[in-house]
């Protein structure tokens, strides 16, 4: 989002941040106190739906469920994984990072990104040391440059791996998303999105090691990375910019397949995506940027966000730049965390969540 479009946002903001978003616990230090629900068991049975190709990209393998992953971290190996000990993790989302000077204009300052994705880790490790992980909720980068994999792991200079050099001076590990951005590939520019979206997750997946999708359970808890950007609303033309893609959000039939198995499984989910929803208040996430940003109203997400609600302890959410909570049916928690780069970005917009597995209860508060 361009900082031209951030004035008009100040005043709604501030005008949000002074209402009581219809009865959620929210305090004057930002911090929610959410009591856990009991967790009730789902026996639906869910038919897996047929694999289409994916339209308009240069490869046509499509992922077929092969994200069957409760993945094995290596950063709990040696420790019991299974306790009820509380925890801590922190969110952060949009960092943007870019390569300073190249290609840069008058929205962008690329090397205030850089310094403020470095001073992000610095600020972690020093003042949010007990987290266990970071969650990154999308657009790491403001452009790849290069959609082929080829280009990548050759010791070249590009956001993608300076991305990662940064990020490996955390003290502990971290996960990410992918959003808008992160699709986005051009060396003319930022705003192309590739029309080769599995060259991107294979760009990805060889920088960082990631799958498009996936979770993982530690102490008690499902931690599901989702992705918010390779559904149908990838083809779409963002209102805002017209030379953009996929500024809307959407979730593949597949991917929300493997969702929902995720969620019959027992344990209570934390759900982490780029695109905020259409969320319970009218003022939230959201209007703020303007619907074309939200994942689409007719997505089947909402159909298993509501049929699991008891599952879902919380969302965390980006791409608005901007700070909002709300509650998704009723009860499901809904944070967007703030910018580290780009417009509002701050290496201090840190959302710091203390969970207690044991008590049932978790806390959000801003860094």
């Amino acid at each position: 989002m361009k900082p031209s479009l951030l004035s008009f946002l100040v005043l709604l903001i501030l005008a949000a941040a002074c209402s009581d978003p219809g009865g959620t616990a929210v305090t004057n230090n930002h911090t929610d106190v959410i009591e856990q629900p009991d967790v009730t068991d789902h026996d639906a049975d869910v038919a897996q739906p047929d694999v289409v190709e994916d339209a308009g990209a240069d490869v046509t393998d499509v992922v077929d469920g092969g994200y069957d992953v409760v993945e094995e971290r290596p950063w709990y190996e040696g420790e019991d994984a299974t306790s009820l000990e509380p925890f801590t993790f922190a969110v952060v989302s949009d960092t943007h990072l870019r390569l300073p000077g190249w290609p840069d204009d008058e929205d962008y300052d690329n090397q205030e990104n850089l310094d403020n994705l470095n001073a992000l880790v610095e600020v972690i490790n020093n003042g949010v040391a007990e987290a266990k992980f970071v969650a990154v909720t999308g657009d790491l980068v403001g452009a790849l440059f290069s959609d082929d994999p080829d280009d990548y792991g050759i010791g070249g200079e590009n956001p993608a791996e300076t991305f990662k050099a940064v990020m490996d001076n955390l003290i502990m590990p971290y996960e990410v998303v992918l959003g808008n951005h992160d699709y986005q590939a051009g060396y003319d520019g930022e705003g192309l999105t590739s029309i080769s979206p599995l060259l991107i997750e294979a760009v990805w997946e060889k920088v960082l090691g990631i799958q498009a999708y996936s979770s993982f359970v530690y102490r008690g808890h499902r931690f599901v990375f989702l992705n918010s950007v390779r559904g149908p609303a990838y083809w779409d033309v963002c209102i805002a910019r017209q030379e953009e893609l996929s500024c809307t959000g959407s979730f593949d039939e597949m991917q929300l397949w493997w969702l929902e198995q995720e969620l019959l499984r027992p344990e209570p989910v934390f759900l982490f995506f780029h695109n905020p929803v259409y969320s319970d208040s009218w003022y939230t996430v959201w209007s703020a940027v303007g619907n074309s940003f939200k994942v689409v109203p007719d997505d089947a997400f909402y159909t298993l966000a509501e049929t699991y609600a008891d599952k879902i302890r919380a969302i965390f959410v980006g791409h608005g730049h901007l700070w909002a909570e709300d509650t998704l049916s009723g009860t499901i928690r809904v944070y967007e965390t703030s910018s580290i780069g780009d417009g509002m970005g701050s290496p201090e917009n840190i959302n710091v969540v203390s969970v207690d597995p044991a008590a049932g209860t978790f806390t959000v508060t801003r860094y």
